[in-house]
């Protein structure tokens, strides 16, 4: 087989030959595919999967020239695509002699070859495209794979490094170089085969020089090698590279530690650090410094003996220097290592077993040291020394543990002192114990010691206390409270006094959980207690006056205020406290006002003292304003204003007392700072628009009467103009025409008005009237009202009337009027003297009204009646009917309404039943309806 390959190659070859040697057109004996239509068309039926058809038309060519190339080479296709290798390789070898240049024909061949495993001969066949053209790709990449399935990774590795050389931008050959490489590597390290791992891992840091992995990799191939230079070697190249990187920092530490190279490492490290490329180096530097430091010591002293005594620890020499070495070093453990091995091989003595416990001494090894000391002891019996250690040993041990919140291993410390302490010792454990019970609030077992203390020492004070102080911390404060009282008792003055502050320190917390859980009465009970023992105590004073404040016992709290303003004069807080209880009480209120006053001229500053003194002047001046004395109660409002000049509540009570001095337009002015809320608004606006009403000079006011006798229909009416003009002085200057139409004419009735403001108690009205018919002939009245005390205001008036009948009419008023709350309440006794054509006649009229103020005198709901043998003198005035002598009744309600600040409006109705005169009128008794309207305008 081999010799007819050789064969065959030496046919191709000297075909080859005579391709190069003779005109391209002479190369071939027969045509290409592309200029035979015959061959054309049985690749054409080739396609179309008609393949016998095909074959059997190339062979009938075939038999008519038998060198047909392109015929040759479609039969090989044919048994090509039939897998039959063997024939197919005949015809397309024949093609390939008969015309060489046929591309197609090697390429089918390079496909036999590869199929039958035959490649070499693939190879060879790709070489001679390669020639014709050297760069193509494709085929450089089935040679690499060729050479693969060969076994010549070598070969295949040299020609992809060549085409990728060749094809550097190329990324798939780059991916394929690194696979290789990454699997030719695998199989190495799974062989096992290091030295041939190095030399791949190097090609491939001379093919990728900028992969981490790569010199790492390397790296540690040289150590498993124990190649420690060129480890070292390419952990340098590996830093220069990535300067900084933490893993060839570590690789290059680890490898200058494994050749114990510690100055360079040193050196290395620093330089790390200085740069600052790495921040963890810190303590690898100390550890290498310490190495380096052990590493130095291989010639000290101590390793000689140490040496010696490994191989005679009985050696007395070799163990008390090595011994007393590592416990002057401190080296504890490998102390009593060597003292354990010491003994093993010299036996048991005192002198060993007191070096034992001075070791664990030095380590501090307290619970081994109460072991060793304890088994010593019964050891050495006769050791008072050994006893007297163990007992400071225990103190101490107690006292750390108290110090680091052991308790439990402290009280188990304490309760071994007093097993083996002498009596100084079992005083400090009793001590120690009573802390350790009462820092684990284990009070019954901490009382229970202190009693057995208190054995020994009755009349000590300091324990009396503690027991009371146990008692506090159960809750049981009673019992703490007695026997401190007790004690406290039998002690000296200077004593008793350094007594009393801790009894408050006892006591106050009580009062306080007692005042937060709202048990009133004890807490006050217990602050009584403690000032019966402490009188000028100023918390319990302070505890007693919010105590008796919370109980609302103003009296109580007034007097602790006054006993802590006695005994702590310069403390302002007492006497806001006096004030405060002070306010609660009617008669004092002035005082208290006073008081504070004094206070607040001398501390101006005081914040709480003048936030007192101001609502205690709003309370002050509210009580004021409700007695109407008005001017005091704006001195009172102005002086809290002087401290505190935007204190809203208090310009609204300045507006309140300016209202009530009738100076409406101050009123206006303050009362707008009040802020009232949602519910309150719309009333406050009224009552702001009645006083901004007031605060005009004009006023207008148009009325209407309306009349009718229950047995007529006919309607009498009566109407009014008026004009009002108010002087600064608070006098009031009105001029009132009256007209009446009726069936015997008009009535006019011409009225001038003067009132005027005397004092804020006192007022005087006169007016005069004239008419033409219908009214009084001539009105006159004159009348004065005062308030000769809050709320209460009484009236006293006179009048004359003459009327076109020739009736003279004299009256007396008597009126008092009662202001409570929202309501006002009046009456009048109007006495009448007629004198009717020569026969006099006394009348009288009783008049009744109840009026409801809503927010301000313009809105109100009203209802009067009156009784008398006349009518009253609002019917006298409009003579709508005369009938004097007799039974005159009324009964009548309205309503009135400010609907803005300039306008108001008002309606009145009254039922009047009178007796009439039989001889004019059959019925005994009549009835009068009236509705009264009025509008009036400010402005």
């Amino acid at each position: 087989m081999l010799k007819r390959f050789k064969y065959f190659r030496l046919l191709i070859v000297l075909f080859g030959s005579l391709y190069i040697s003779q005109p391209i057109y002479a190369q071939r004996a027969g045509t290409t595919i592309d200029r035979n239509e015959e061959a054309y068309q049985i690749n054409e039926l080739y396609k179309q999967g008609k393949w016998e058809e095909g074959k059997k038309r190339a062979d009938e060519t075939l038999k008519k020239n038998p060198k047909d190339g392109d015929m040759r080479m479609l039969v090989g296709k044919y048994h090509l695509n039939h897998q039959q290798y063997e024939y197919a390789r005949y015809e397309l070898a024949k093609s390939l002699m008969y015309a060489p240049a046929n591309v197609d024909a090697k390429h089918m061949l390079i496909a036999v070859e590869t199929e039958t495993k035959r490649y070499s001969s693939a190879i060879c066949y790709i070489n001679e495209l390669l020639e014709i053209n050297p760069y193509w790709k494709g085929l450089w990449r089935k040679k690499i794979d060729l050479y693969r399935k060969m076994g010549n990774h070598v070969e295949a590795d040299r020609l992809l490094k060549r085409i990728a050389q060749i094809y550097p931008e190329d990324k798939e050959l780059k991916k394929d170089q690194i696979y290789i490489v990454d699997q030719r590597i695998a199989e190495v390290k799974k062989s096992g085969k290091i030295d041939e791992t190095i030399q791949i891992s190097k090609q491939l840091i001379d093919d990728q020089p900028r992969q981490t992995e790569t010199y790492l990799s390397l790296v540690d191939h040289y150590i498993k090698a124990g190649d420690y230079n060129n480890a070292l070697v390419y952990a340098e190249r590996g830093l220069n590279q990535f300067a900084g990187n933490t893993n060839f920092v570590q690789k290059k530490i680890a490898i200058l530690d494994h050749q114990q190279r510690y100055s360079e490492l040193l050196s290395f490290l620093d330089m790390e650090m200085k740069n600052g490329r790495a921040s963890n180096l810190r303590s690898q530097y100390n550890y290498f410094l310490l190495e380096a430091a052990r590493n130095a010591k291989n010639n000290d002293p101590l390793n000689l003996y140490g040496k010696i005594f490994m191989g005679s620890p009985g050696n007395r020499e070799a163990f008390d220097y090595v011994f007393n070495e590592l416990l002057a070093k401190e080296q504890y453990e490998e102390a009593l290592a060597t003292l354990i091995k010491h003994r093993r091989s010299v036996g048991a003595r005192k002198d060993l077993d007191m070096k034992e416990l001075a070791v664990y001494q030095k380590m501090n090894a307290s619970g081994k040291v109460a072991a060793l000391t304890r088994e010593y002891m019964v050891k050495y019996p006769g050791d008072s020394d050994l006893k007297e250690s163990y007992v400071k040993m225990m103190l101490q041990q107690a006292k750390a543990n108290m110090l680091d919140g052991k308790i439990s291993l402290a009280i188990s410390d304490w309760q071994q002192i007093l097993l083996y302490g002498d009596r100084e010792a079992i005083e400090i454990a009793q001590q120690g114990l009573y802390n350790a019970f009462v820092t684990e609030k284990n009070y019954p077992d901490a009382l229970t010691i202190l009693d057995e203390m208190l054995l020994n020492s009755p009349k000590e004070v300091n324990l009396m206390i503690k027991k009371a102080d146990l008692y506090n911390k159960q809750e049981r404060y009673e019992d703490a409270l007695t026997l401190y009282e007790e004690i406290m008792e039998t002690s000296q003055q200077v004593e008793r006094e350094r007594l009393i502050g801790g009894y408050g320190e006892m006591i106050a917390p009580w009062i306080k959980k007692f005042k937060e859980s709202y048990n009133l009465t004890i807490a006050r009970s217990l602050t009584e207690r403690w000032l019966s023992l402490d009188e000028s105590n100023q918390d319990a004073l302070m505890y007693g006056i919010n105590l008796a404040d919370q109980l609302k016992d103003y009296h109580a709290m007034f007097s602790y205020a006054e006993k802590g303003v006695k005994y702590h004069e310069s403390d302002l807080t007492f006497t806001i406290k006096l004030a405060e209880a002070m306010n609660h009480m009617a008669d004092k209120l002035g005082d208290s006002w006073n008081l504070l006053h004094r206070q607040v001229q001398l501390n101006p500053f005081h914040e709480p003292l003048v936030n007192t003194f101001i609502h205690t002047t709003e309370q002050y001046a509210g009580r004021l304003l409700k007695t109407k004395d008005h001017h005091r109660a704006l001195l009172t409002i102005d002086t809290g204003l002087h401290y505190n000049e935007n204190y809203k509540m208090l310009k609204y009570m300045k507006g309140l007392a300016y209202e009530g001095l009738r100076q409406y337009d101050s009123a206006y002015h303050y009362q707008q700072f009040y802020e009232p809320s949602l519910l309150e608004f719309k009333d406050f606006k009224s009552h702001l628009n009645y006083i901004g009403q007031k605060s005009l000079r004009n006023y207008i006011g148009i009325s209407h009467l309306r009349a009718r006798f229950g047995d007529d229909y006919v309607i009498s009416s009566i109407s009014t103009a008026e004009y009002t003009r108010l002087a600064r002085s608070g006098a009031a200057y009105t001029g009132r025409i009256n007209y009446a139409g009726r069936d015997e004419g008009k009535g006019i009735q011409g009225q001038v008005e003067w009132s005027n403001p005397w004092t804020d108690k006192l007022s005087t009205r006169i007016d005069l009237a004239l008419s033409n018919k219908f009214f009084a002939k001539i009105a006159l009245n004159a009348a004065a009202l005062y308030e000769w005390k809050p709320t209460w205001e009484g009236e006293l008036g006179v009048g004359y009337r003459r009327f076109f009948s020739d009736q003279n009419l004299l009256n007396l008023n008597v009126g008092i009027t009662k202001e409570i709350d929202d309501f006002r309440l009046g009456a009048k006794l109007s006495n009448f003297f007629l004198d009717s054509e020569g026969e006099r006649f006394y009348l009288y009229s009783v008049v009744a009204r109840a009026q409801y103020l809503m927010n301000n005198p313009r809105n109100y709901i009203l209802v009067l009646g009156s009784i008398g043998n006349s009518p009253d003198i609002d019917l006298v005035n409009n003579q709508l009917y005369n009938s004097f002598n007799v039974l005159n009744a009324m009964v009548g309600a309205g309503i009135g309404r400010s609907i803005t600040k300039n306008v108001g409006a008002s309606v009145i109705g009254t039922w009047y039943n009178f007796q009439t005169d039989r001889s004019v009128i059959a019925n005994s008794y009549r009835n009068l309806y009236n509705l009264y309207v009025q509008l009036h305008v400010s402005f």
